[in-house]
């Protein structure tokens, strides 16, 4: 989407918040976007996205195709929303990452201690060594699923 076309939008936006008398708070309290968004939209900072268009045409009474501009145009306004398949395929790679790290450092962890004649010399060193791997892990793990 060129800048003109965010430029209109930002426009329409704008002129029938004043229009219905909204102030820019008012509008973000209606379509619960925080008052931020709704400034970056009308300065034609930011596209809005497909929701949030929508939000906003209701709440101003706006047709959706003077905001979407010709039907041609209406593909450019849609942000791409990943298919079941995609998203599937994406926890499995997480899950098989995962499920691989985490046997890598137990074994790793094993081979290590299986070495070692004077490695853990007492319970509380096996512990805090139980303890680190699992710190491990879990950074890991989060590092992996938390994106």
């Amino acid at each position: 989407m060129n800048n003109t076309e965010k430029d209109k939008i930002a426009k329409s936006i704008k002129d029938a918040r004043i229009r219905k008398g909204y102030s820019q708070q008012q509008l973000a309290d209606l379509t619960q976007l925080n008052l931020r968004s709704v400034q970056r939209i009308e300065k034609a900072e930011v596209l809005p996205r497909a929701y949030n268009l929508n939000l906003l045409a209701k709440h101003l009474d706006l047709d959706m195709e003077v905001l979407e501009g010709p039907k041609n145009n209406v593909q450019a306004m849609q942000f791409a929303i990943p298919k079941q398949a995609d998203i599937s395929s994406k926890k499995t790679g997480k899950m098989i990452l995962s499920i691989t790290l985490g046997l890598l450092i137990i074994f790793l962890s094993a081979a290590f201690l299986a070495q070692a004649s004077k490695f853990p010399e007492t319970s509380f060193e096996l512990f805090l060594f139980l303890a680190f791997i699992i710190a491990v892990n879990g950074l890991i793990f989060w590092r992996i699923w938390g994106n």
